[in-house]
């Protein structure tokens, strides 16, 4: 048996004395700020803590959320002879084995070129591998020079299995992911990138293994998922960056059920050695997406230029969620005048989808659209604009199809203006804003002679007044009207609110009220509906700065919905927060 080597009391006298060292630098750092004529800082320590409790009750049938609850959030940020770390943390209360994962913490570490994040991290590669997909794992970034690299992996799901609890969400397998990306080249100039992202369902001893709809289950059962994308990307910037060239693209190889039927890989013609990284199987598909766009910036000129596809579907464990099928062209010139004071910004886009002509129907859009922005005096500006929206809807069945869905075309036409007039007095800041924005709906379908033609006019005004003492006063007012073949509406309402800063501005009350009234009248079948309802609203918040760096916040919110004529049902709605935050 062998025993555990004795410590070698050496080891504990380097580090007492390295201990001791370190204090000694610590107190002069403190004095001096750097090491000696370096620009290194011995060490920083900054960051906050923050915490959060709410009691919310409702009329509602069912809650939004629980009737009491908290948050804890923290932010740690230091350094040590220039090596960088910080620490991030959230908890909720709201925290719950029938769902996903709210809470969430991270750790970074870096010496100059050199990131690491452990724990919760979000990597960006493409906008269709990974982007945006929270990952409990790791993150390494290496930025030496012009090289790049970055590696991830770690779980996306967890395993979340039926339940009848109200709590409960969708079931889910646990999904890991593993991605690479390496590139060369500045990120705002000239570069090359290509990433590797692989995300796969475990499908062992979960509790999903039913059948979809088997019985029992409270909720259809998913299928298990398997993906693979390759992503290259690259970049070309000219003319001191004048001109600008960026293509960004993803061949996504998509399983969409592991249990189905696998493939042998000489089957379908590919090495025998691609078995080691994906198994091909009969749900397996192979898609792609790209994004090339180019910019041209010659001042006072700007052109943007760019074309966006999305194969039918195409699938990225990596994302949330995509739209597929789905080619967009757009074209968006823009020209600013007079040192930026007088601007013009045209939007063009032509869509369409049923790329590959497999549908029974196509849908066509155009997006034209004129901005105008100009600052006519230091005190008032004036913004234009207006837009015409098309969405036509082709058949693309033949004759000798039975179904053959009528065409139809809507054209939607809106002009919009905004005034804003601020001028400043002796002692007060008054700002006066108005919109307005008519709109036009012109709906077009074959075969039918039904008028479903509608106008709709919407306004609003806003006005602002700030004393230099910390008092302030705002109110704003909102109308819309709709008019359509059967159907009739109106909106108008009215927001209050004043607030006022005391003790040199330690402590700031806020309070707004608003009230809004909703009426719709519609006839059908010779008959008359009417529905009206209104709702009265209040906010009131209290900041109160005991510290430099500790601040408590109040805050109290209610909403009473009441239901004057139709059907339906009144509520109402009050909810009080308490944070505290400490930043050190």
């Amino acid at each position: 048996m062998k025993c555990c080597p004795k410590p070698n009391k050496s080891y504990y006298s380097r580090g007492l004395y390295l201990l001791c060292c370190l204090f000694v630098l610590a107190f002069t750092a403190e004095a001096r700020q750097t090491i000696g004529d370096t620009d290194i800082q011995l060490y920083t320590f900054s960051g906050n803590i923050g915490l959060q409790t709410h009691s919310y009750s409702t009329s509602r049938d069912n809650n939004l959320r629980e009737p009491f609850g908290g948050v804890a959030t923290a932010n740690i940020n230091f350094s040590v002879l220039g090596f960088r770390s910080s620490f991030d943390m959230r908890y909720s209360t709201d925290q719950s084995r029938f769902q996903q994962n709210m809470n969430q913490f991270n750790f970074q570490a870096g010496w100059r070129w050199l990131q690491v994040s452990a724990g919760d991290v979000s990597p960006v590669f493409n906008p269709y591998s990974l982007r945006g997909t929270r990952v409990r794992g790791g993150h390494i970034e290496l930025n030496p020079g012009s090289f790049r690299a970055q590696f991830t992996a770690g779980q996306v799901n967890r395993r979340v299995t039926n339940s009848e609890s109200e709590r409960f969400r969708q079931p889910a397998y646990e999904r890991w992911l593993y991605g690479a990306r390496l590139g060369f080249g500045a990120e705002r100039g000239s570069h090359f990138h290509l990433g590797i992202v692989y995300a796969v369902d475990n499908d062992e001893l979960t509790g999903l293994s039913e059948p979809v709809g088997g019985q029992g289950s409270a909720r259809p059962i998913p299928a298990p998922q398997e993906n693979l994308t390759l992503s290259p990307d690259f970049q070309l910037s000219l003319f001191s960056r004048r001109v600008h060239f960026q293509a960004q693209n993803t061949v996504s190889v998509y399983t969409r059920d592991t249990r189905s039927e696998s493939f042998e890989l000489s089957d379908i013609g590919l090495p025998n050695f691609f078995d080691n990284l994906y198994t091909p199987r009969s749900s397996t598909r192979v898609n792609y997406a790209t994004n090339i766009s180019t910019r041209f910036n010659f001042n006072p000129l700007t052109l943007n230029v760019g074309f966006e596809r999305v194969q039918p579907g195409f699938r990225s464990l990596g994302l949330r969620n995509i739209k597929d099928d789905d080619q967009t062209i757009r074209v968006d010139p823009s020209l600013s005048l007079l040192n930026g004071r007088l601007n013009f910004a045209v939007t063009t886009r032509f869509g369409r989808d049923n790329l590959l002509d497999q549908r029974v129907s196509t849908q066509r859009r155009q997006d034209l659209g004129l901005n105008i922005q100009t600052q006519l005096t230091n005190q008032f500006s004036l913004g234009m604009g207006y837009n015409r929206f098309q969405n036509k809807v082709e058949s693309a069945a033949t004759s000798e199809s039975e179904i053959n869905y009528p065409e139809q075309t809507i054209v939607s036409q809106s002009i919009n203006l905004q005034p804003v007039f601020t001028w400043m007095g002796d002692r007060t800041t008054n700002s006066i804003s108005v919109s307005g924005n008519y709109q036009l709906l012109d709906v077009n379908i074959d075969q039918s002679d039904m008028d479903m033609n509608s106008t709709s006019f919407t306004a609003a005004s806003a006005y602002n007044m700030s004393f230099f003492s910390g008092l302030n006063f705002n109110t704003n007012f909102n109308f819309a009207r709709g008019d359509s073949r059967n159907t009739t509406f109106s909106v108008y309402g009215i927001n209050v609110g004043g607030g006022h800063s005391l003790f040199s501005r330690r402590l700031n009350l806020n309070l707004n009220a608003g009230f809004s009234r909703t009426e719709n009248e519609s006839n059908f079948n010779e008959q008359t509906i009417r529905r009206a309802q209104q709702q009265l609203t209040g906010n009131f918040t209290a900041t109160f700065r005991t510290t430099t760096t500790n601040t408590i916040r109040l805050n109290a919110r209610t909403i009473t919905n009441a239901l004057l004529e139709g059907t339906g049902a009144g509520f109402r709605e009050f909810e009080l927060r308490l944070s505290i935050d400490q930043r050190f």
